[in-house]
C-alpha cells in the first residue's frame, strides 16, 4: 500500500478520535471553545453538517498525506507516535497563524481567551498522536513494496572517486 493512501487512512482514523473528543467535550457541556466545528461554522454560510465534511476532508484529505510526507523526510529512527506529535504541533500553528485570524479570534486565537489556544494545543496533539500511531500500524500491516528497479551495479557508486 502505498504511503500516501495509509495518511489518508491515518488522517481518517484520527479525525474520527479528534471528532469522539469534540463531542464528548460537547455532550459534557465542557470546553465548548474547543469545538472545532463550530469554529469552522463561523467561517460563512455553510451550515454545521457542511462543516463537519470540511473537518473531515482536512483530517484526512490534506493532513493524512502531508504526515506520510513529513514521516519520509524525518528521522528514521525517531518512533512515529512522536512523529506524530510533531506533526500535530505544526499542525496547530499554522491552525493559530492563518484559520485563527480568518475567523477574527486573531493570532493563536488570544480574543477568545487562553483556553483556546491551549486546548487547541491539546486536541492537535491527539491528533498527531493518533495519526502517527495508526500510520505506523499501517506501515508495519501493509509495508510499502521495494521499487521494481534494481540496485544499480557496484561500480556505478566509485565512479568519479579519487583513483579511476
Amino acid at each position: 500500500m502505498p504511503n500516501s493512501w495509509k495518511g489518508v487512512i491515518a488522517g481518517f482514523v484520527a479525525t474520527v478520535v479528534l471528532s469522539a473528543l469534540i463531542m464528548l467535550f460537547n455532550a459534557a457541556g465542557v470546553l465548548k471553545q474547543l469545538d472545532i466545528i463550530e469554529h469552522i461554522d463561523k467561517l460563512g454560510s455553510i451550515q454545521r453538517v457542511a462543516a463537519w465534511v470540511d473537518h473531515f476532508i482536512v483530517g484526512t484529505l490534506l493532513w493524512g498525506p502531508i504526515f506520510a510526507a513529513f514521516d519520509a523526510t524525518t528521522d528514521e529512527k525517531r518512533p512515529r507516535w512522536q512523529k506524530g506529535l510533531m506533526f500535530g504541533v505544526i499542525a496547530w500553528v499554522l491552525m493559530m497563524l492563518i484559520f485563527m485570524p480568518v475567523i477574527g479570534a486573531g493570532l493563536f486565537g488570544w480574543r477568545l481567551g487562553l483556553i483556546e489556544p491551549v486546548g487547541m494545543l491539546g486536541l492537535h496533539l491527539v491528533y498527531g498522536l493518533a495519526i502517527g500511531l495508526a500510520f505506523d500500524f499501517l506501515d508495519k500491516r501493509f509495508p510499502t513494496k521495494d521499487s521494481i528497479l534494481p540496485p544499480p551495479p557496484p561500480f556505478a557508486a566509485g565512479i568519479g572517486e579519487k583513483g579511476d
